[in-house]
């Protein structure tokens, strides 16, 4: 299974110590399937600091999440329940975590929730209209990872970039142990990540990893001979 979250930077390891409390399912680091949701996301958090939007892809073993050695707490749609759930966990006044589920999925309640809850305490309005009131129109989608256990399910996805940086790493580390055969792996790669050519071809912004493995060479045995000279 594939989910997706939105942030304004990538993420490189889930830390639940950043992860900020009293949202719809308490702590955690959340997750959707819907990819638009996570870019729209993005964008929200991009341009309260003039950021860059950032979505991470993961994959997740579905069969961890169903095979019972987790807790998980599933709201196919928005119900009461879901709305009592959502309410306990962004009730300030009860003690956090307010759950013990490793997983919580469900729909994703909207901004006007607090006016809502306020109206539903008072007695303004009951609890089935809070729940018709805070229903996005269109379907929602989250998942929260709540616990350290259920975190370790999360695979990051590499990205094109990615990939395309570490097999022309390993394309040079070859041409190198090719043109001195008394270097070793490691010798040759830490020439390789040490090298200007090799901090460029790792920066993405550089747009390096677009080229050919022999056209980083050329660079790399430039920069070699210049250091030389």
């Amino acid at each position: 299974m594939k989910f997706y979250h939105g942030s304004n930077s990538p993420i490189e390891k889930v830390n639940l110590e950043r992860c900020l409390p009293y949202r719809d399912f308490g702590r955690g680091f959340y997750v959707t399937s819907v990819r638009e949701h996570a870019e729209q996301r993005a964008k929200n958090k991009a341009s309260s600091d003039n950021s860059e939007p950032v979505v991470t892809a993961f994959d997740v073993d579905e069969a961890a999440l169903t095979s019972g050695a987790l807790s998980v707490k599933k709201f196919s749609a928005p119900s009461v329940e879901w709305v009592e759930f959502v309410m306990m966990n962004r009730n300030r006044d009860i003690p956090q975590p307010a759950h013990s589920y490793d997983v919580v999925e469900g729909p994703v309640a909207n901004d006007k929730m607090y006016v809502q809850f306020s109206l539903y305490e008072h007695g303004f309005i009951s609890m089935e209209e809070v729940l018709r009131r805070i229903t996005y129109r269109e379907a929602t989608h989250q998942l929260a990872f709540c616990t350290a256990a259920a975190v370790s399910l999360l695979r990051r996805e590499r990205s094109c970039a990615e990939v395309m940086i570490e097999l022309i790493i390993s394309d040079l580390t070859k041409y190198l142990m090719q043109d001195n055969k008394n270097l070793s792996v490691s010798e040759a790669m830490d020439i390789v990540y040490l090298s200007k050519t090799g901090r460029a071809l790792v920066n993405e912004a550089t747009g390096l990893y677009r080229e050919s493995s022999a056209y980083a060479y050329e660079l790399l045995k430039r920069e070699e001979r210049g250091v030389k000279n």
